[in-house]
């Protein structure tokens, strides 16, 4: 690994060092060698959109994405500089090592094989057909998601739900033990998830398409991989905070309550 490591260093390095590049432009840049061989700027918003689906050619021996990238510090444990530009390098073999850069330092993450979690680094193995890193949630997250989504969806067009109706648009609501409570609920929403897999999912996907992707989901969906998917999907789905609070808002008290009960009993 040790020359792919200085290899996978040298080309970030060279990417890093790019003076003809504005700092503001996302680019996807593929490599033979040491030598970069295309840039292809990219929308900075969201660099990833434009790779989705695409495949690099057998004589690109490593790709890679330099982009601005803005950090927010929720933790407030370390302190960052708002403003960095990354860049993230992947040689066919696997090897990787991602960089954040701005006006004083330079962090360093890798090299490393094994795959590093984000967008950025999803997108970049799957064009050279890489394998990401496993999915990072069970499935009973993505039920739970689309379940809260598909009650948003319903309520702010018919406000004051009921909990019968609630169950009802639940997709193992039939399953549940009656009466239904947010115990039972919960236990079959956890059941349903352990039934299900993600690489099955993304097959069927791949094929059929369907919700929540929207109309290019069959193509990105046989382009992904299983770990890939997984991420893909949950991002596909609002934040499960953001639609609770939606949900507050427009549902009875004592409806609310039971909802939000049955997710907390499945975690």
């Amino acid at each position: 690994m040790h020359t792919t490591a200085d290899a996978v260093e040298t080309l970030a390095q060279l990417t890093l060092d790019l003076d003809s590049l504005s700092p503001n432009i996302a680019t996807f840049i593929t490599y033979s060698g040491h030598a970069i061989t295309e840039i292809q700027q990219l929308d900075s918003t969201d660099p990833v959109t434009a790779l989705l689906g695409r495949s690099v050619n057998d004589s690109v021996t490593a790709v890679g994405v330099r982009s601005p990238a803005e950090i927010t510090n929720r933790t407030k444990i370390e302190t960052f500089p708002p403003h960095h530009t990354v860049v993230h390098v992947v040689n066919r073999n696997g090897c990787a090592v991602t960089v954040l850069r701005d006006e004083a330092d330079s962090r360093w993450f890798g090299p490393t094989m094994s795959p590093q979690q984000g967008r950025v680094p999803d997108a970049c193995r799957r064009t050279m057909g890489l394998p990401t890193s496993p999915p990072s949630e069970p499935m009973t997250n993505f039920v739970i998601a689309a379940w809260l989504e598909v009650i948003t969806r319903q309520a702010l067009c018919q406000p004051e739900l009921e909990w019968t109706h609630i169950v009802d648009l639940h997709p193992a609501g039939t399953s549940a033990e009656w009466p239904v409570t947010p115990a039972t609920l919960a236990t079959a929403t956890r059941s349903l998830g352990s039934s299900l897999d993600w690489e099955r999912f993304r097959r069927v996907i791949a094929t059929v398409g369907g919700f929540p992707f929207g109309d290019e989901a069959i193509n990105f969906a046989t382009w992904m991989d299983c770990g890939m998917f997984s991420r893909w999907a949950m991002e596909s789905l609002p934040d499960r905070a953001d639609l609770l609070d939606a949900l507050e808002a427009v549902l009875g008290p004592a409806t609310f309550d039971r909802l939000w009960a049955t997710v907390r009993f499945c975690e």
